[in-house]
């Protein structure tokens, strides 16, 4: 991701200051850069954002699987006036389709006749199954479909719970990230799919993002870039944008 993010940066004619890497130390103290784009591990993503965000430097935090600190993290950002984007994707195509998967899942939750299943598939290294993204995905139709009431991981050992929302997973070969979304009726099937081709699209969503919080305070998620993008809500407080 770190060579990703860089072709897109210059691409966009930004100037990469540094690059670091693990074990590498964190050259935030009178740095000359703007903003610092994280893909790290979960463990360092709290330090990670206390040094740099005491630094006064933004952020964007590509690394998944910290949020139960998202807390210790907001007071971080917030004490500090810096801003931060965090997401579990930062594809702008996957963005849209979680929008485009909620309308879905509201439609098709008052018809008893559909069932709503979600599928992804990773490259056979990823080690996390379901991905950030499905479980991210899971919990948004949870919310927009009555008839179910949490979600697990599938296909069951018996009969599949009606009331659960099934999340299948592939590991296999180098396929970058493929997410489907169905809702299955009886004479039809209905199906949202975003398919990466590579990392490219998470790398300019990461850069996008890291332009997008110039000039604002506080924590974001892709979400309210987009919104705001779309002309959808108003900023938030503390925005200086």
């Amino acid at each position: 991701m770190g060579r990703e993010v860089e072709a897109v940066a210059l691409e966009r004619g930004h100037t990469v200051v540094a690059r670091v890497d693990l074990g590498d130390e964190l050259p935030v103290d009178g740095s000359s850069a703007d903003v610092v784009i994280e893909f790290t591990q979960p463990g360092a993503v709290v330090e990670n954002v206390r040094r740099v965000a005491a630094a006064g430097l933004d952020l964007v935090v590509g690394t998944t699987g910290w949020y139960e600190h998202l807390d210790e993290v907001t007071e971080a950002v917030e004490r500090s006036g810096s801003g931060l984007v965090h997401a579990p994707n930062f594809s702008v195509g996957v963005h849209v389709l979680f929008r485009v998967a909620a309308r879905l899942a509201e439609l098709v939750g008052r018809l008893d006749e559909y069932d709503v299943h979600l599928h992804e598939a990773h490259h056979r290294h990823k080690v996390d199954h379901p991905s950030g993204t499905a479980r991210y995905l899971a919990d948004l139709l949870l919310s927009s479909i009555p008839g179910k009431t949490r979600w697990a991981e599938g296909p069951p050992s018996g009969p599949a719970d009606p009331g659960t929302l099934w999340v299948s997973t592939t590991r296999a070969g180098e396929i970058p990230g493929t997410h489907v979304v169905a809702a299955e009726g009886p004479d039809d099937r209905i199906e949202i799919r975003h398919e990466a081709r590579g990392r490219g699209g998470f790398a300019r969503g990461a850069v996008a993002a890291a332009e997008w919080i110039q000039g604002r305070s506080g924590v974001f998620t892709v979400d309210d870039m987009l919104a705001d993008l779309f002309g959808e809500t108003t900023p938030k407080a503390g925005d200086d944008g």
